[in-house]
């Protein structure tokens, strides 16, 4: 049976910060509602006192508002706002969180309760980004927002954006879906007591978070198939951030995110601090992390999505800041030599008496695959490669760390088969070769790095690769110029298996693999 819209209630919860359109807001709400009389708006306004001096000016249906007014100096962030203002709640049937600057469309009201009736299980929650506005009245074209991974931040927290499908290819129902969208969600009311606002978190990783706790919670998640709001994205001086005003938000920010690192599993903390009333804003028990992670096609150590590290830009390793990162660690690692031995400043594994077998294997390589010209990524001080090079009629030594590659350059100068440059192979493709060899360095890259390296390999041309790789079955996120031991038939690499294998240590566990790079799904 179809519920009644003209006979339920809805509490409306607006967080304001310092913001002069909340009453235009809050005005449209009232104006575009086929039913306002069953309209309840809670609301946590955030001011300081050189604002205006009332940000509900003429407010419609004044007795159907709840103000908790707050001094914008004593806020703690939208989380904990949007939490105040759940505590206005006065047993109304539906539950609509939205932004303070948003319009909405005609009969949001009942297009809400009837698209909720649609959603599959009987705890559903619909949300989506709005579409864009820009006051007063220049409106996008009406269409449906789909939301997905850009990508993850240094702590493995997603962000998330949006595609618009036109309206006249919207779905028949609303659709599952794994993302929440804090700025326009509509659920039943229940939801505010069986999964409460978090007033502990910040604003980073408030959708993720709230997200993940919903499904383990068995809530529903679900897109809209019909436009409902407008908000306005636009950065505003009239519309101060609460970043921008209080001198404590790093301290806040870096609380909430070591908060939800723990609550996903990520990185497990033990401050208290960071774990007050965890239990009471903490995750369900009708489903796991690891479950939301299979549904929402996402992993929240390795930072995939789908199975590969995500393309967004604002963290990607081809970023500028990513860059000079990158370089500048190598190259403290090799000015203070702490890989060094006696005899090889490239570490104990590039020491002759540890790479006999391996040379070995690779001279009666180089001989079966007809290899020789060769592009070494990462090539080290070439210690254990020196007395393969006479038998290449071409060797390119690649390096990120310059001073390197002098020093090389100046011992190879009488070498005319050998060519040396400092590169960085994740922003760099290679010369053509008939093989790339790289021993050990893409262990000391971050994933998303090393797959952007390995799909520069591929760009190349080269026919063959020859990489480190270790049977671990998995692989972790580091810190550019840490170590793991990386097996690259493992996700988010997935290569097949090797078509030769070289064991690379004592134990046998560290190998060096062979692959047609043709092969390879990068």
């Amino acid at each position: 049976m179809q519920p009644d819209p003209s006979a339920e209630t809805i509490f409306v919860s607006i967080a304001s910060y310092r913001d002069p359109d909340c009453q235009n807001t809050i005005r449209n709400l009232f104006e575009r509602a086929n039913h306002p009389e069953r309209v309840f708006i809670g609301l946590c306004m955030q001011v300081s006192p050189e604002d205006a001096a009332d940000y509900l000016i003429e407010p419609l249906r004044p007795e159907q508002i709840r103000v908790d007014p707050v001094h914008a100096a004593e806020s703690r962030g939208a989380c904990w706002a949007r939490s105040r203002v759940q505590q206005l709640w006065r047993g109304e049937d539906y539950f609509f969180q939205v932004d303070s600057h948003m319009r909405f469309v005609q009969g949001w009201d009942e297009k809400c309760i009837s698209m909720l009736a649609q959603c599959e299980g009987d705890k559903p929650v619909l949300t989506s980004y709005p579409l864009a506005f820009t006051p007063p009245d220049q409106y996008a074209d009406l269409a449906i927002t789909t939301m997905h991974v850009l990508g993850f931040d240094e702590t493995g927290i997603i962000a998330n954006g949006s595609t618009l499908t036109p309206l006249e290819q919207a779905p028949p129902t609303p659709q599952p879906s794994a993302f929440v969208a804090a700025g326009m969600l509509f659920a039943d009311a229940r939801m505010i007591a069986d999964v409460p606002y978090d007033p502990h978190l910040y604003f980073w990783g408030e959708e993720i978070s709230l997200a993940v706790r919903l499904f383990t919670h068995g809530w529903n998640i679900h897109q809209p198939n019909q436009a409902l709001a407008f908000h306005d994205y636009n950065v505003r001086p009239a519309r101060p951030r609460h970043w921008e005003n209080q001198i404590d938000w790093v301290g806040l920010n870096n609380r909430s995110r070591r908060r939800i690192a723990h609550l996903l599993d990520i990185a497990p903390t033990d401050q208290a601090d960071d774990l007050i009333d965890i239990d009471r804003f903490g995750l369900g028990s009708v489903r796991t992390v690891a479950d939301y992670e299979k549904f929402a096609a996402v992993d929240f150590k390795l930072r995939l999505y789908n199975g590969k590290p995500t393309p967004e830009k604002r963290f990607a390793a081809d970023q500028p800041a990513q860059v000079t990162e990158r370089s500048a660690v190598f190259a403290r690692i090799w000015a203070d030599n702490t890989w060094g031995c006696a005899e090889t400043r490239s570490g104990p594994g590039s020491a002759l008496a540890c790479t006999t077998n391996l040379r070995s294997g690779l001279r009666d390589l180089f001989n079966a695959l007809d290899i020789h010209i060769l592009a070494d990524a990462g090539c080290g001080d070439v210690n254990w490669m020196a007395e393969l090079l006479p038998s290449l009629r071409l060797y390119f030594g690649h390096e990120i760390a310059a001073d390197l590659i002098m020093v090389l350059q100046q011992r190879f100068k009488d070498s005319s088969n050998c060519f040396f440059k400092p590169s960085d192979i994740v922003m760099e493709t290679l010369p053509a070769a008939d093989a790339i060899l790289c021993r050990d360095c893409l262990t000391h890259l971050p994933l998303d790095a090393a797959m952007m390296a390995l799909q520069r390999f591929k760009q190349s041309g080269a026919k063959y690769l020859l990489a480190t790789t270790h049977a671990t079955g998995r692989n972790v996120w580091i810190a550019t110029g840490a170590w793991y031991a990386i097996d690259l038939t493992a996700a988010p690499f997935n290569f097949p298996a090797p078509a030769h294998l070289l064991i690379d240590d004592e134990v046998g566990t560290k190998r060096l693999g062979v692959w047609s790079v043709h092969d390879l799904l990068l």
